[in-house]
Order: C-alpha cells, then structure tokens, then sequence
C-alpha cells in the first residue's frame, strides 16, 4: 500500500512540473515570392517553471516579432513586404 502512495505522489508531482512550464511557441515568417508561406524562423521552448509564469515563451515570440519589424523597418523603410507571426506548439510545415 505505501508503494502505491509513493508512486501515486510521485507521478502527482511530476504532472505539477509539466504545468507550470510556458508551452512552446514557434515564430514563422512569409516569403516575399509567397505571401501565404509559413517558413520556420525560431522556436521557443525554454522551461521556466522557476519564474511562476506561463507565458514565457510567448512573451519572448512576440518581443522578437517587434524587434525584427523594427529592424525592417530601419533598414528598408517598411518596403519589404515580410510578415512575422507566433503559433503555439511546436513547428509543423
């Protein structure tokens, strides 16, 4: 009986850890010979079940978002028509 209670806590608590880490989130870019291409440009995967919060990788997505667009801009005065974009989960073609 104490084993089945060990097990039982054991797996209880890993099922805690899974939660509390930020999913995962992957950034796509377009093609400017295809506007409607999804082609994978990063993926944000860290596990920061030490930092309490979930949207970790989403916020890290997002704020690279701006900082690429702001570099498009600088660099080409907005002309190149890329689009930047996060999905969650993990990269699928």
């Amino acid at each position: 009986m104490n084993r089945i209670l060990i097990v039982f806590i054991a797996m209880f608590g890993l099922v805690s850890c899974a939660n509390a880490t930020s999913p995962t989130y992957t950034l796509y870019r377009n093609s400017r010979l295809d506007p409607a291409a999804r082609i994978h440009w990063a993926s944000f995967d860290a596990d920061d079940s030490g930092a309490g919060s979930n949207d970790y990788n989403r916020a890290n997505c997002e704020m690279t978002i701006d900082l690429l667009r702001a570099n498009l801009r600088a660099l080409n005065d907005g002309a190149e028509p890329v689009r930047f974009w996060c999905e969650i989960g993990d990269y699928r073609a």
